[in-house]
């Protein structure tokens, strides 16, 4: 009998999560707005599809009554992460039309959900923006922080607002719908959100 039968699911997806790890996958994905880099499905899925038959593991994906599902599934045994799906309206450039076909958007948010869920299956770190700041950034982020949507917008953040927009605009944005007093009170999320609802328009 082969060794990874021996082992319960519990068990495989422990091994995984090491042997993925071990395995130093690189990210190839880039946030231009919040100047980090995070995994792309796939980046870490073709190892781990390896990984998932070397210990006899079977996955399925799904999405049922606006729940995204993963299963995983050994023998008889089976875990289950979900997180909830939300249908958003496809995005429309300035002119008010679709700047993509329903279907792409939908396949865009399939893939969206799917990495979430991979990446809570298999224990995969992220990094996200803590990845994308320099160690002065994020020194100062440790203290005055406690998690990562209240972390600040970066400095290439701020730049891009000004270029994107007029003074008025900003002023307009920050006392009206974020409540602050100034461009350097923003958070990363805030100013994301700021950068990507111009783009949209262009």
């Amino acid at each position: 009998m082969k060794e990874e039968t021996k082992r319960n699911l519990n068990e495989s997806i422990i091994k995984i999560r090491v042997d993925l790890q071990k395995s130093k996958i690189k990210k190839s994905g880039k946030n231009k707005f919040a100047g980090f880099d995070y995994y792309e499905l796939s980046d870490f899925l073709p190892k781990l599809n390896e990984l998932m038959l070397e210990e006899g593991i079977n996955d399925i994906f799904t999405i049922k009554d606006s729940i995204a599902k993963l299963i995983l599934l050994k023998g008889d045994e089976r875990q289950q992460y979900e997180i909830p799906f939300e249908r958003f309206t496809t995005p429309v450039n300035k002119n008010g039309q679709a700047s993509m076909q329903d279907i792409q958007y939908l396949g865009a948010l399939n893939t969206y959900y799917k990495r979430y869920l991979y990446l809570n299956a298999f224990g995969i770190t992220d990094g996200e923006v803590i990845d994308g700041m320099n160690n002065e950034e994020l020194e100062t982020a440790k203290k005055v922080v406690k998690s990562k949507d209240e972390l600040m917008a970066t400095e290439e953040q701020k730049e891009k607002i000004k270029d994107l927009y007029t003074t008025d605009e900003i002023k307009n944005y920050l006392m009206n719908v974020v409540k602050k007093n100034k461009l350097s009170d923003l958070t990363l999320v805030e100013a994301s959100e700021f950068i990507k609802k111009k783009m949209e328009e262009i």
